[in-house]
């Protein structure tokens, strides 16, 4: 076995998280410095390993992986002496995925919306809406602490994605004991570990004096070390008993069409429950309990409630299916399947969440110009996971393939996927037209949500 070599900088919270995931499994590894600065993560070099230029990137055995949350739980399956970090039972892995989901899918956009401008627009003037949602996060963090550590009574690795996010805080959202006094016995917990400092204290402080030297300067310039993307995290706990497999859906919804597909291609009998956002029924004191998010979809399993699409995709193939292709058991192939899904939440689903705040809610005339640029940088992504393969990890269809489909038929009919820019996508897309019920499901789903923001963009122009 040749030596596992990690492409980073110390000053990120995701590679920290790989630092302390490394570390807590004693494993030996070179360490590989990428000057963001000076584009080395944009190199033929760097896109070869990364073609989203990213950090980290994780070398084993000749494949190049990357998505901190994909890397370390690919590290645990394969060189851990037991699964105390990332444990097989199928309910409490699904617990850690879920908080490895909400890292990538929601946290992270949030503190992304802050730091982006910060550092490569010199926007140092920072919202207090956007402070507020961190705030909120922070209180989910504290609600869901109902245990020593983020998914249980033992350290997993999400302890090890969170607690490299929120010690990064300080500069912008900094913890207040009173407010969250479990949150912050829980990080004194953390930096009692032997390898706490050299793996993430030592990056978060240096993170952490960046982001305050970068607002002291207001509109000067400042030297920086590297630029970051930062990240944030929602973490979910709660008890609810039925015996039935149940999953609450609303059909425009790209996440719960991606689970009932999932649940048709295994052959899963699933109670589809019917939510009604029209009527806040997402809101009500009953769903709250079942899901504190209070979003879709949400599986009841064996009496145990368990939310995010990635998390219950992944549960049920491994609990259901009859063979693993869906979700491969192979740690390598797994780990490319974990990141593409990491990669539909985090970068793909957040161009309609964009969508959904500004023109839904935020009573935006035109589609922003910023959200069709980086729905175009996520569909170029895509095109070349998409290279010389059928499917988004290969040979073989995925929840990975499933779960981004889902996603961008609906961002077709607002931000075309054109043929002559992006063949692979179109042939892909053609291709999955063969999954189960896909005219009343995807199809019909994606037209609604579709035709929802369209509406309300005409609305909003009307009004002007």
């Amino acid at each position: 076995m040749g030596k596992i070599v990690l492409y980073g900088l110390e000053a990120s919270p995701p590679v920290r998280a790989v630092l302390l995931t490394l570390n807590a499994l004693n494993l030996d590894y070179e360490f590989k410095i990428v000057d963001l600065l000076n584009g080395e993560n944009r190199s033929e070099e760097y896109d070869k390993k990364n073609p989203q230029h990213t950090v980290p990137v994780l070398e084993d055995d000749g494949h190049s992986l990357w998505d901190s949350h994909a890397i370390i739980a690919y590290l645990v399956s394969k060189y851990g002496k037991n699964d105390a970090l990332y444990p097989k039972d199928l309910l409490k892995r699904a617990v850690v995925d879920q908080r490895l989901h909400f890292d990538s899918g929601n946290l992270f956009a949030c503190m992304r919306n802050i730091t982006a401008p910060l550092f490569f627009k010199n926007i140092t003037d920072i919202p207090q809406e956007k402070i507020d949602v961190l705030y909120e996060g922070l209180d989910f963090l504290e609600n869901f602490l109902v245990h020593d550590y983020i998914a249980g009574d033992t350290m997993t690795i999400a302890d090890f994605s969170i607690v490299s996010t929120v010690t990064t805080f300080e500069a912008v959202a900094p913890i207040d004991p009173a407010r969250t006094p479990k949150l912050v016995a829980w990080i004194k917990r953390m930096e009692k570990l032997p390898y706490y400092e050299k793996a993430n204290g030592r990056g978060a402080a240096i993170c952490t004096q960046m982001l305050k030297a970068k607002l002291a300067s207001k509109l000067q310039t400042v030297v920086l070390l590297n630029k970051l993307q930062i990240f944030l995290l929602y973490l979910i706990n709660i008890e609810l008993e039925m015996t039935k497999p149940t999953l609450y859906y609303a059909l425009f919804s790209p996440p719960a069409r991606a689970c009932i597909i999932t649940a048709k291609l295994i052959g899963l009998d699933v109670d589809l429950k019917f939510v009604d956002f029209a009527k806040k029924e997402h809101l009500s004191e009953e769903f709250i309990k079942l899901n504190p998010q209070h979003q879709i979809p949400v599986l009841i399993d064996e009496g145990e409630p368990y939310w995010d699409s990635h998390a219950i995709m992944a549960y049920i193939v491994s609990k259901y299916a009859k063979s693993n292709s869906l979700y491969p058991k192979d740690l390598s192939k797994r780990a490319r399947v974990d990141q593409r899904m990491h990669y539909e939440n985090g970068v793909l689903f957040q161009v309609i969440k964009d969508l959904v705040a500004r023109v839904i809610y935020g009573g935006e005339k035109e589609y922003n110009e910023k959200t069709i640029q980086n729905c175009h940088t996520a569909y170029e992504f895509l095109e070349k996971f998409l290279e010389n393969q059928n499917y988004v990890v290969g040979s073989e269809l995925t929840i990975a393939d499933v779960s981004i489909n889902t996603t961008l038929i609906t961002l077709h009919r607002i931000i075309p996927v054109e043929k002559e820019k992006y063949p692979n996508i179109v042939a892909w897309m053609e291709r999955l037209k063969s999954l189960p019920d896909n005219d009343e499901i995807n199809e019909k789903g994606a037209e609604q949500l579709a035709i929802r923001i369209s509406s309300c963009l005409a609305d909003n122009k009307s009004k002007a």
